[in-house]
């Protein structure tokens, strides 16, 4: 998609270099032209015609509209810095983290399986997990359990800070009784 928007911006930029110093310059020939040529085309223009034009605009004011979102909005952080670096500068990747939560988290006792998310800033990282444990777990204990290996790895292992954490816990199926 960002090909699609630097064609479109440079085509859009190219259009307005051309058009906007000729209507600059003769405002007054741009003016007649426009008249002449919109007072030929409603003279002959029917209503199937005016409801094509109509959605051509619309569609345009969309394409645009989604163009211009496309090339404003930031793409998510996909890396976040160290805390605890001196003399130099280095950035580790968001699916490193998550990857290493799983493994860590995914070692506690009663833990079935770990769906880590990981939301960087610019310094700082919010952790979501989302936890599948067996029926029985006591939820209070596990859930700071699964906290602390949370903050333990990422603040003190990674050398990151840690913003949020959310955990969401669904329970496993009991087994069957036969």
């Amino acid at each position: 998609m960002n090909i699609f928007n630097r064609a479109m911006t440079i085509l859009l930029f190219v259009t307005l270099m051309i058009v906007l110093p000729i209507v600059m310059i003769l405002p007054d020939a741009v003016i007649a032209l426009l008249q002449q040529s919109l007072s030929a085309a409603a003279s002959g223009m029917n209503n199937f015609h005016r409801v094509i034009l109509i959605l051509l605009g619309v569609i345009c004011f969309i394409i645009c509209g989604l163009v211009l979102y496309l090339e404003v909005r930031r793409p998510p952080r996909r890396r976040v810095k160290l805390q605890k670096i001196s003399g130099g500068e280095v950035e580790l990747a968001v699916d490193s983290i998550a990857q290493r939560l799983e493994y860590r988290v995914d070692q506690l006792a009663d833990v079935v399986k770990v769906l880590p998310k990981i939301k960087a800033g610019r310094r700082s990282v919010d952790v979501e997990l989302n936890l599948e444990t067996t029926p029985d777990v006591d939820v209070p204990t596990k859930t700071e359990e699964v906290c602390q290996v949370v903050r333990d790895v990422v603040e003190e292992r990674m050398g990151l800070k840690l913003n949020k954490i959310k955990v969401n816990i669904t329970y496993a199926p009991y087994p069957e009784v036969s």
